[in-house]
């Protein structure tokens, strides 16, 4: 635990996957509710609104393994949110940490609702060029990849141990 971290500061991160899980779902909520499955709506020359539903994983993976994929990405997904909850509330060292595993944990649990609730995943942006589709994704998705981008950025830009100064100690 870092013990310097009040424990609102860990809540804080906690909202925001809230705010996160809250948004996708009145997302999909909102497009299941205009669009019926399958159908969708030009809103740019490059990108449309769909309502199609994912079975599998990212880019579809595993989307036609025959079900046995729904409870495998469940389980997952709860051991992941529940190892990422606890870190959230034992504190982070950094805002890098903070935002990237809130948005992790955010775009896990949007997305596990999915499974649990309708047995695939909403999926309803559509961007597309020249007649060639990037497979359709949502917000929980964008939560996912954005922490991945700022965890990495966060190691990147993160001292090296060579550049931390030794903690000089009193041995004698």
């Amino acid at each position: 635990m870092i013990p310097d971290k009040p424990m609102m500061d860990r809540y804080r991160w906690l909202g925001l996957a809230i705010v996160v899980v809250l948004a996708d779902q009145g997302a999909k909520y909102w497009i299941a509710g205009t669009f019926s499955l399958g159908a969708g709506e030009t809103v740019l020359p490059f990108f449309n609104l769909v309502h199609i539903l994912n079975s599998g994983a990212a880019f579809s993976f595993l989307a036609n393994a025959g079900g046995w994929q729904r409870y495998v990405f469940i389980a997952l997904t709860l051991a992941v949110s529940v190892v990422l909850t606890v870190m959230l509330l034992k504190g982070v060292a950094n805002r890098w940490e903070g935002w990237g595993y809130s948005l992790l944990l955010g775009g896990a649990v949007g997305n596990l609702i999915d499974r649990l609730v309708r047995g695939a995943v909403v999926d309803y942006l559509d961007f597309h060029t020249d007649g060639w589709h990037w497979p359709a994704f949502n917000l929980a998705d964008t939560a996912l990849c954005l922490s991945v981008l700022i965890l990495l950025l966060g190691v990147a830009l993160a001292p090296t141990q060579a550049e931390i100064p030794p903690v000089e100690t009193d041995n004698a």
